[in-house]
């Protein structure tokens, strides 16, 4: 608010509170608004409560709600059909990475392969004796060897060599066949749900087990769209579950996901759960949490009753109670601009816009503000329920 327009509305509550008390009775006060005071007949002070001014802390946050997610959770399937053997795994069991989960009967691949290695074993022994022989026909020299002797020595050699390899690249095909044969957990995991039965026939690509990665855990918040250029990574964030006695977390905000969504309106804070988060895993995926996020926080500011601000379209203001030049006068009201720097429940924490009464132990007022104006004379006593610093 600037000083002209606050200068105008101090002069229109000041000519409306004029008019009313050249109507007063000089001793009396019918609507309650005030007290005689002592000095000259008629005198009259504005009955106000006020509260006390001190420097504190005050943390201004908001309720949000959200959901338990996993971070990560995967369908599994095996790579190629086949028949299913046995079953390693049941809904809701929790299984280490590399965990055999099922598994196909694959008695024909694995004589397929055996008779591969042993074929590939008899190859190399080929090629290794083309080789041989190829060395000691170039040893021998053309006296002994003719040269197509010789180049037929290094052919032979060649085609060994190139058939010891495709053997070998069929092994391997074979062994990654048998390898797909065998559906193992890709991480530490819960198994959600099984579709694997033994017995079974399993087609390439077809899910049979779902599961979830507790250890990577998310809580996905609601944030209304007033607040999201307000939150920022880093914050605090307090975490309790209805559905889990006493559960309590203090953690911070890893981030806020820069797009709404289309139904709600709403963006998604992320909260990060780590190993040390939540080490009992009691935060299971689907439960619903609340969280308190901490938008701001302000130390060693005033602190004063939120209902001692007077706020409208030009600014807010607080009314002080400021004691008189006069000696034996009674207080009088002093109007201050203030910016309000944070909220928390009934208390505010203020910076005043330019140096005047509001200071630590200063007094301002609570009730009584209506019809006051710069200067007003005050009958003050203590507020019934002072909401200030370290109350």
């Amino acid at each position: 608010m600037t000083r002209t327009s606050l200068g105008g509305l101090f002069l229109f509550l000041a000519g409306a509170v004029a008019l009313a008390a050249a109507v007063l009775l000089p001793k009396e006060d019918p609507q309650g608004q005030g007290e005689p005071a002592g000095g000259p007949p008629g005198a009259f002070r504005f009955s106000v409560t006020t509260a006390p001014v001190h420097a504190g802390a005050v943390e201004e946050s908001i309720e949000l709600v959200g959901d338990v997610v996993s971070a990560r959770r995967s369908a599994l399937a095996f790579e190629r059909s086949g028949r299913i053997q046995s079953v390693h795994a049941e809904m809701g069991d929790r299984v280490v990475a590399g965990a055999s989960l099922a598994k196909f009967d694959d008695a024909v691949l694995e004589q397929e392969l055996e008779a591969a290695q042993a074929d590939a074993v008899a190859r190399v022994a080929q090629a290794e004796f083309a080789a041989r022989e190829a060395r000691r026909g170039e040893e021998m020299g053309p006296d002994v060897l003719s040269p197509a002797d010789l180049d037929r020595r290094r052919t032979d050699a060649a085609v060994a060599k190139s058939s010891a390899t495709r053997q070998a690249a069929e092994v391997r095909r074979l062994e990654a066949l048998l390898h797909r044969g065998e559906l193992r957990a890709p991480f530490d995991c819960a198994i959600e749900r099984r579709l694997a039965v033994e017995g079974g026939y399993a087609l390439a690509g077809a899910p049979v087990f779902d599961v979830v990665d507790l250890a990577r855990r998310e809580v996905h918040l609601q944030v209304p769209a007033r607040y999201a250029t307000r939150i920022a990574p880093g914050a605090m964030v307090r975490l309790r579950a209805d559905d889990v006695d006493g559960f309590a977390l203090t953690t911070v905000l890893a981030g806020l996901v820069p797009a709404a969504d289309p139904g709600s309106r709403t963006f998604t804070g992320l909260v990060r759960l780590g190993p040390e988060d939540d080490a009992a895993q009691l935060l299971l995926p689907g439960l619903f949490v609340r969280a308190e996020v901490v938008l701001v926080r302000i130390e060693g500011q005033l602190v004063v009753p939120d209902d001692a601000l007077i706020e409208n379209p030009r600014g807010t203001v607080l009314v002080v109670a400021q004691a008189a030049a006069e000696a034996g006068a009674p207080p009088n009201a002093a109007f201050v601009p203030v910016r309000v720097l944070a909220r928390q429940g009934r208390r505010a924490a203020v910076a005043p816009l330019a140096p005047g009464p509001l200071e630590d132990g200063a007094e301002v007022v609570v009730t009584g503000v209506g019809n006051l104006f710069p200067g007003a004379p005050l009958a003050a006593t203590p507020h019934a329920d002072p909401v200030t610093a370290g109350h």
